[in-house]
């Protein structure tokens, strides 16, 4: 389907340069923003999310304390995953808690995501990094342990300064 859209130039101009320093059409860009919004966008306007840097944010969470990133991280876990994720897909399961880290990753930039098998083949191992310190791999572990919990799913973990495994 075709569907065309008025642009405020300064918006398109905007586009046309990212979408050149990406080295991706514009029309790729724009389907990529869209995409984002309404796959994940959308869910956390409602739920009252905000944008801070990186920057700004790691200057927050080092001074907490690890045993607080840690109960905040068992605390927001037990709801808010579960909340985003049937907003976006209607129920929670395995499955569905990889995408929403996906999107943690893709489009919120919680972190980078890689995945691979394990070395039985029976298994995923998902690592996820970042710079922003312990406290910070301390609160996403067990912010996505209460998901995958929600989706009768045990992870094993490894938790260190700038990684986050997840063996599932």
């Amino acid at each position: 389907m075709i569907k065309s859209f008025r642009l405020d130039e300064r918006a398109l101009e905007a586009l046309e340069v990212e979408a050149v320093t990406q080295t991706i059409s514009l029309n790729a860009l724009a389907n990529q923003l869209v995409l984002n919004y309404v796959n994940f966008g959308r869910h956390l306007k409602r739920v009252g999310s905000m944008t801070l840097s990186q920057q700004t944010f790691h200057e927050f969470i080092r001074y907490l304390s690890e045993d607080f990133a840690i109960s905040a991280g068992k605390s927001l876990g037990k709801t808010s995953p579960q909340q985003l994720i049937t907003a976006m897909n209607g129920e929670i399961n395995v499955s569905r808690v990889i995408d929403f880290i996906h999107n943690l990753s893709f489009i919120a930039n919680w972190f980078q995501y890689s995945e691979c098998p394990t070395e039985r083949g029976n298994q995923l191992k998902i690592t996820l990094t970042h710079g922003m310190g312990r406290n910070w791999s301390q609160f996403i572990t067990h912010y996505l342990l209460g998901a995958f919990e929600a989706a009768g799913c045990q992870p094993v973990t490894d938790v260190a300064d700038s990684y986050v495994t997840l063996t599932i």
